[in-house]
C-alpha cells in the first residue's frame, strides 16, 4: 500500500501538526505502509535549512519529498504555501499511489492536492488540523468563505474521509453540514528516550513550576495566563511559583507578550526559554509541576499529550480537545480560560500534583496515545477506504 502524506510544513516552527506528520509515517512505515511525506521547505518566515529541493532525502527517519516554496514579501501569499513545482511534480506522479492523505485546509498543497486527486480518480483523506472549527473559520473570514465557496467544499464533500483527531473536533465541524466519512483517531506522542516516572512532590521550598510549551499565537491565549498570574501574585503575594514560556512566535507579538509580563508585575517569575526541541523539550516537561495551555481552540493538543508522556500533569482549557480525556482520567485539571477562574484554577495548583495523578498522566498517554496503536487503526482505515464500493 502506497500513501502519500501532504502537508503544507514539516518545520518545528510551524507547531503540532508538522510534528505529527512524520510520527505518523515513521509509525506507519513499520506498520508495512509505504508512507511518504510530500511538502515544500516552508520554515516560518523563512525556509527550512535542511531539506533539499526536489529530490527524496530521509529526513527524521522518514522518506521526504519537498518543493521551493514561493517566499514574497506579503506574508498572506507566503502563508498560503504556492508552490507550482510541487502540483507539477503530483500531476506527474499522482496514480503511482493508492491513496493520499492530506494534512490542512486552505493552503496551496493541500488544496491542489485534493483537485488532482478527483480529477485521477485517487482517494485521499483529509484530515482538517482543526481549520474547520468556529475559531479557526472566523480568522481571516472572508478568505476561508471565498475559497470554501470556491473549491474547498467540494473538495471536503469528496474525501474517502475527514480525519478528526476528537470527537469534539467533529463535532464542531458538524455544522457545514458535510457529508464525507468522518475518520475519528487521535494523534500520538513517542514520549522521552528514557521512560518517565512518577516522582511525587518535589522539594516543598521549591517553587511551583508552571510550563507554557506551545508556538506563541494569540490562539493559544498566553496573555489569559498571564493575567491570571498577576490575580494570583495579588491575592497569595505570599504564593511560591515560577512560569516557564517554551516557544517562538511573531517576533513583534513575542516582545508585546514579553511587555505584558513586565506591565503585569511578572518580570522576575517569567523564563522566556524560546523554542525547544528534542531532549531540551522532554527536560523542560519533566522539569515542571504543571503544564498549562488555555488555548482557544485545539483540536488535539499534541504537546499537552507529550507533557502527559513525560509524566506532568496538566491544566487545559475546555477547547483543548483532550481535556475531556485529561478530566476522564484524573491526569490534570480543566479550566476555564478566563483569567479570573483560570487564577482560581492555579491557585489549587499551588499544592502540587498528587503521585496519583502524575501515574494517571502517564498511564494516558501511553494507553491513549500510543503510535503503535494508532498506526494499526490508521492502516484498517486506509484499507477499508481502498476497498469501497467509490474507490473501485
Amino acid at each position: 500500500m502506497r500513501v502519500l502524506h501532504v502537508i503544507p510544513s514539516i518545520s518545528p516552527l510551524r507547531g503540532g501538526p508538522s510534528r505529527a506528520v512524520i510520527d505518523m509515517v515513521a509509525a506507519l512505515r513499520l506498520q508495512d505502509v509505504d508512507a511518504t511525506i510530500l511538502t515544500t521547505n516552508d520554515h516560518g518566515p523563512g525556509l527550512h535549512p535542511d531539506l533539499v529541493t526536489g529530490r527524496w532525502q530521509w529526513h527524521q527517519g522518514v522518506p521526504v519529498l519537498a518543493f521551493s516554496r514561493w517566499s514574497p514579501p506579503v506574508a498572506a501569499l507566503r502563508e498560503f504555501t504556492i508552490s507550482p513545482e510541487l502540483s507539477l511534480w503530483l500531476a506527474g506522479h499522482l496514480k503511482q499511489y493508492d491513496l493520499l492523505h492530506i494534512h490542512a485546509l486552505f493552503s496551496f498543497p493541500c488544496t491542489s492536492a485534493m483537485v488532482q486527486a478527483r480529477w485521477a480518480g485517487v482517494p485521499y483523506i483529509l484530515r482538517s488540523i482543526g481549520q474547520l472549527s468556529p475559531w479557526s473559520l472566523a480568522q481571516s473570514r472572508g478568505r476561508k468563505r471565498l475559497l470554501l465557496r470556491l473549491i474547498e467544499r467540494r473538495n471536503l464533500q469528496q474525501a474517502a474521509a475527514l480525519h478528526f483527531t476528537s470527537a469534539a473536533e467533529r463535532d464542531e465541524a458538524a455544522a457545514l453540514g458535510l457529508t464525507a466519512p468522518s475518520l475519528v483517531l487521535p494523534l500520538g506522542v513517542r514520549g522521552p528516550d528514557s521512560q518517565a516516572q512518577p516522582t511525587g512532590s518535589s522539594n516543598a521550598l521549591a517553587p511551583v513550576r508552571f510550563l507554557f510549551l506551545s508556538r506563541l499565537h494569540p490562539k493559544k491565549q498566553l496573555e489569559n495566563l498571564l493575567e491570571a498570574l498577576a490575580l494570583l501574585q495579588r491575592h497569595r503575594p505570599e504564593a511560591n511559583w515560577e512560569l516557564a514560556i517554551a516557544g517562538d512566535g511573531d517576533p513583534r507579538y513575542v516582545a508585546a507578550l514579553q511587555e505584558r509580563a513586565r506591565g503585569l508585575g511578572l518580570g522576575e517569575r517569567c523564563r522566556w526559554l524560546g523554542f525547544v526541541a528534542g531532549e531540551a523539550k522532554w527536560r523542560a516537561l519533566e522539569a515542571a509541576d504543571w503544564y498549562v495551555l488555555p488555548s482557544a481552540a485545539e483540536n488535539f493538543g499534541i504537546a499537552a499529550v507529550e507533557a502527559l508522556a513525560a509524566g506532568t500533569p496538566v491544566i487545559l482549557s475546555p477547547e483543548v480537545a483532550v481535556a475531556a480525556d485529561v478530566a476522564r482520567a484524573g491526569a490534570g485539571l480543566v479550566s476555564a480560560s478566563d483569567p479570573e477562574a483560570l487564577a482560581l484554577t492555579l491557585a489549587t495548583a499551588l499544592e502540587r500534583p498528587s503521585l496519583s495523578m502524575q501515574a494517571s498522566a502517564l498511564n494516558l498517554a501511553q494507553m491513549d496515545f500510543s503510535w503503535s496503536t494508532i498506526a494499526l487503526q490508521l492502516r484498517t482505515a486506509y484499507r477499508q477506504v481502498l476497498t469501497s464500493p467509490a474507490s473501485r
